[in-house]
């Protein structure tokens, strides 16, 4: 499936942004491995940033230069107030892991549920919408209308990489993620990344 990516403002920070379609995985409760390390993960930055000013932090501070609505922000401070998120289902207690351990702004849709090419834009007011070319629309922070379930078989998914974070390391996180998104969910799996002024 192909992304467009309307350009705000050429002269903004280039980001890298992946794209990464899985195909015949297996979504059900997140094994025992995973929402114990979600846990432990959480519990970790709550201790790490409960007195801190979360947009002070540098690499949060890049996001909110940039967008208005950084997707993982509201769970990082349910985090700061020690309000833990509890584990949904595999994919997205997996995609909430990595965008939290990262710092980076990850959207998870359900493939069948959607008709590419999917278009990303960026308003003026500093949201990313989403949008296929039937007419479904999101922002960014939210996939409820192709929303992640049981009976999910192909998945979307799109990363946000900062202005700091280089081509290569993009690749890696993105093969990082992949790896263990298979060998959770079983499957396929195949990424692109492109670079665009945000």
């Amino acid at each position: 499936m192909k992304i467009h990516m309307e350009i705000s403002h050429p002269q903004n920070p280039s980001i890298h942004v992946g794209q990464i379609e899985y195909s015949h995985i297996e979504v059900g409760t997140s094994p025992q491995m995973l929402k114990g390390r979600l846990r432990l993960f959480q519990e970790s930055l709550f201790f790490e940033y409960e007195d801190k000013v979360l947009e002070e932090v540098p690499a949060i501070k890049e996001w909110t230069d940039i967008l208005k609505d950084v997707p993982f922000l509201p769970l990082l401070s349910s985090i700061q107030k020690e309000q833990f998120i509890d584990s949904t289902n595999s994919v997205q207690d997996l995609s909430i892991f990595f965008s939290l351990k990262y710092f980076l702004p990850i959207l998870t849709l359900d493939a069948d549920r959607i008709k590419g090419p999917l278009s990303l834009a960026k308003h003026e007011a500093g949201h990313i919408e989403w949008q296929d070319s039937a007419g479904l629309n999101g922002l960014f922070s939210q996939a409820s209308k192709a929303k992640i379930s049981q009976d999910t078989k192909n998945i979307l998914q799109i990363i946000l990489f900062p202005p700091s974070i280089s081509r290569e390391k993009s690749e890696a996180l993105i093969q990082s993620l992949t790896k263990m998104f298979v060998q959770i969910h079983g499957g396929e799996s195949k990424y692109e990344l492109i670079e665009k002024a945000l």
